[in-house]
């Protein structure tokens, strides 16, 4: 972005040939548009439900169900082409409504737009659409108006804008037209200058317009949220490629079985195939990709009653492969809060308990706290404090100054603000310039090594004197001892003027030196064991803050987590360093001190390019970068752009819940693999005793749609909640997990042992009741075969059973809710015939043994 607010608002209508009074002439617009291009952000075609539908049609599993479909409807098989093509419904239209909710985020954005703006052409005010606007163009803007472009302010009048939707900050920003001489701001501290997308909350304002279109800073945002569209993979495309594999596989194993079954009885070809196809048809995990996104829906509510929100599972995905986590200081491991515990003034250290304007306060305490006050962009409304997260000093001097009986809204009516030097990482000191009665007074504030570089004198009992080496010497002492004792460290000076001083004077120099303020930002009370925790995770803490090298020593050590200074860089230092040099210390530090969004990207690149997976949070525009380059984005913003930019939401930034989450993702990671694993090895078991069944010329497929239906639906579903209530007691100390396609080829072994053993035992049921002459074979093997696939969510408990008591209850059910269903089918005859109970009895024993035994993992267990 051209550095428009440096330059005062008349270079640049002069520069842009525009004229503030006559605007620009109807011969000036074609051509600067053409030049800069339209005021419209582009968008991607929206990719309809019915489009993202259509598209899965070339996966191989849908081709196959399709082609089969037409077979089963040459053949008169209409029921079953009915419930191929519902298959085919349910599944690729479970995953289009898992990537239309993405394309929904793009409806938000298109808003920006359209509108109407107000402009001033050929000295006549009109009101034109949004894209007709130009650069040079004059707007005028009123409350409840959105911006309609990035424009540089010629007039403010009590100008007031609501930025959320650029910058992510929740306060109201209050507009000037004055230019601000400073080398890097932050676009919240562009005072003067507006953003496209942003609301006008009150006063009215004039500005030139300076970027339209895809050139605004709204643009660069959406650009990135395009970009990661275009590169996003979603978790039900994953979930295509492992029905496609499973596919393959049932039609091989049926292309064997069905020659062999061929060779054998001779059978006439339409007949082998409709047999096959049958097989085939019945034997897919029916409802595979509805149950599994319909499980991610159900965990997300209760994910959202934390506060905590993922765009989507792949999002847990990804969160479950982290092993380093980079966040800040304040919130995270420390209160969102500073507190005044100690203060140095012309006579050493100052015992803030103590002091109280009612008994005499200390002169220089008393100057701190007026420079405090008048020295603050923190609005104080009727005694309550305006809450912005990087106001926290502010925060604190206006509570504290309120405790003692001074009120700042009181002491900026009295004393007005002439204009504002705003704090920048080089400098790091504000400044502000006050009336003070019939003169003028400099309120200057910020790190003590840059206060004191500025100062000539000191004041000492209210009287400004010299400052000399060995006043130096004690100031800096000072400062170390407070920060040794994990104190944020603040230095206040000042310097009168006999005249009004202006903006381009060296206002920041020949400073008079008042004392210091040491703020503590409490740690929390699960602060050191947050860290424990993360490092028994295999999980690297980086810690961001804005302390000195030796106050983030101290919270270093308080936390446990360094011991040394090496352990920690500084913005100053990253900035004096060459990529290489960085890159190879990089990876090794702990804890950065004073850095800002641009060495975010480079922290995060280096991590990276040690092999580290990271996690990195931030709430800024300028955090953006960092938070898309990192592997997970975590933030807590109000901006709904940068929310959808980023993989979670959380309002809690608690270091220890952002730890407990990467567990609990780990958990379900986990889980999600056991329930794909386990609809697999239940259709397995299914087609192995359709297949077996086909082998010996047995044709009981027919029988079997609603049968199919059932097991895929009701008993596959009820299992697989089972197992998501009990996620709680999965693994998440150090195994990751990535769902592809590999899933089935890496547990090939387990699928089809556990699949085909299930199968077989229901065949050799059904074989030996006909060979008993037993009225119900068939039913007797349906209800054992069901009851196997209920049982056999056991092979994925933990332990004997499941720990959690809702799991062990939902098997219990799906057991009643199975035999209740074989009841309804068989007319309830069977409920009578003790060669059934025998059979069924002895089946589900032996089986349940088998899945005591069989595990997909266990914890030992006596």
């Amino acid at each position: 972005m051209i550095e428009w607010y440096k330059r005062s608002w008349s270079e640049i209508v002069k520069e842009l040939n525009s004229n503030t009074y006559y605007g620009l002439d109807e011969d000036q617009i074609t051509p600067l548009r053409e030049k800069y291009g339209k005021n419209h952000i582009v968008m991607p075609n929206s990719k309809g439900l019915f489009h993202l539908t259509m598209v899965q049609f070339k996966e191989i599993w849908v081709i196959s169900l399709i082609l089969f479909a037409a077979i089963f409807s040459y053949l008169g098989m209409f029921i079953q082409t009915f419930l191929s093509l519902l298959i085919v419904f349910l599944n690729i239209f479970a995953v289009a409504l898992e990537q239309y909710k993405e394309e929904r985020n793009f409806k938000e954005l298109r808003k920006l737009n359209f509108g109407t703006a107000r402009v001033i052409r050929d000295g006549r005010t009109m009101r034109i659409p949004f894209e007709e606007l130009v650069v040079g163009d004059i707007v005028i803007v009123e409350q409840g108006q959105l911006v309609p472009a990035d424009m540089r302010i010629i007039e403010s009048n009590d100008l007031k804008i609501d930025e959320c939707s650029v910058t992510g900050e929740s306060f109201i920003s209050e507009k000037y037209e004055s230019k601000i001489d400073d080398n890097e701001l932050t676009l919240s501290d562009m005072k003067n200058v507006l953003f496209k997308s942003s609301s006008v909350v009150s006063g009215d304002g004039t500005g030139i317009v300076i970027a339209v279109g895809m050139d605004t800073q709204v643009a660069n945002m959406v650009k990135l949220l395009l970009k990661e569209e275009a590169d996003r993979k979603s978790f039900g495309f994953r979930l295509n490629k492992i029905f496609n594999i499973f596919s393959e596989i049932l039609i091989f194993g049926l292309l064997i079985a069905g020659g062999v079954s061929n060779y054998i009885f001779h059978h006439e070809i339409y007949y082998s195939l409709k047999r096959v196809a049958n097989v085939y048809l019945l034997s897919l995990p029916q409802t595979f990709s509805v149950i599994i996104l319909l499980m991610g829906i159900i965990l997300f509510k209760n994910l959202e009653k934390k506060n905590i929100n993922f765009k989507d599972l792949s999002s847990v995905e990804k969160l479950s492969e982290i092993s380093t986590v980079c966040t800040d200081k304040v919130g995270a491991f420390s209160k969102n809060k500073m507190d005044i515990v100690k203060a140095y003034g012309s006579t050493g250290f100052i015992d803030i308990s103590e002091e109280s304007l009612e008994d005499g306060i200390h002169e220089s305490l008393y100057r701190m706290m007026h420079i405090g006050l008048l020295c603050n962009d923190v609005k104080s409304i009727n005694g309550n404090i305006e809450n912005s997260r990087e106001h926290l000093v502010e925060q604190a001097l206006i509570k504290f100054c309120q405790q003692n009986g001074m009120d700042k809204k009181d002491l900026d009516k009295r004393h007005k603000r002439i204009f504002q030097i705003l704090f920048d990482s080089e400098r790091r000191i504000m400044t502000t310039v006050n009336r003070m009665d019939d003169k003028y007074r400099a309120h200057v504030k910020g790190a003590a090594d840059s206060i004191i570089d500025r100062c000539t004198h000191m004041m000492k009992n209210g009287v400004e004197v010299e400052i000399t080496e060995e006043d130096i010497k004690a100031i800096k002492d000072a400062d170390i001892s407070m920060a040794n004792d994990c104190l944020y460290v603040v230095a206040f000076a000042y310097r009168n003027f006999n005249y009004e001083p202006s903006p381009k004077e060296n206002i920041e120099s020949n400073l008079v030196f008042v004392g210091l303020i040491g703020f503590d930002n409490m740690l929390k009370e699960n602060a050191v064991n947050s860290i424990k925790k993360a490092l028994s995770l295999s999980i690297k803490p980086i810690i961001i803050t804005e302390d000195n090298k030796l106050t983030a020593l101290s919270v270093g050590k308080k936390l446990n987590f360094v011991s040394r200074l090496s352990q920690i860089i500084s913005g100053v230092e990253i900035d004096n360093m060459t990529e290489k040099e960085f890159e190879r210390i990089g990876g090794k530090v702990s804890i950065f001190s004073m850095i800002n969004s641009k060495h975010k990207v480079k922290i995060v690149k280096t991590l990276k390019s040690y092999g580290y997976i990271t996690a990195i949070t931030g709430w800024k525009l300028t955090d953006l970068p960092a938070l898309k380059m990192s592997n997970v984005g975590i933030t807590n913003t109000k901006s709904n752009i940068v929310k959808k930019l980023c993989d979670i939401f959380t309002e809690n930034m608690d270091f220890m819940s952002i730890i407990d989450t990467i567990e609990d993702s780990r958990k379900i990671m986990h889980m999600i693999k056991k329930m794909i694993l386990y609809i697999i090895s239940c259709s397995t078991g299914f087609f192995a005793f359709l297949m077996i069944s086909l082998l010996f010329d047995l044709n009981i497929s027919n029988n079997m749609i609603v049968e199919s239906l059932w097991f895929n639906s009701v008993l596959v579903f009820l299992s697989s909640l089972a197992l998501m209530c009990q996620y709680k007691e999965e693994e998440g100390d150090y195994d990751t997990y990535t769902i592809d396609k590999d899933i089935i080829k890496e547990n090939m072994s387990f699928i089809v042992f556990g699949g085909f053993l299930m199968g077989v035992l229901a065949f050799g049921v059904f074989y030996f009741a006909s060979i008993q002459k037993n009225e119900f074979p068939l039913f007797t093997s349906i209800s054992l075969l069901n009851t196997c696939a209920v049982l056999f969510v056991y092979s994925f408990s933990n332990e004997k059973f499941f720990n959690n008591i809702y799991s062990n209850a939902i098997v219990i059910i799906n057991v009643i809710v199975q035999f209740i269903g074989i009841l309804v089918l068989g007319n309830f005859k069977i409920l009578f015939d003790i060669n059934y109970w025998k059979i069924f009895l002895i089946g589900t024993a032996v089986w349940l043994i088998f899945c005591m035994v069989y595990k997909f993992s266990k914890n030992e267990y006596v």
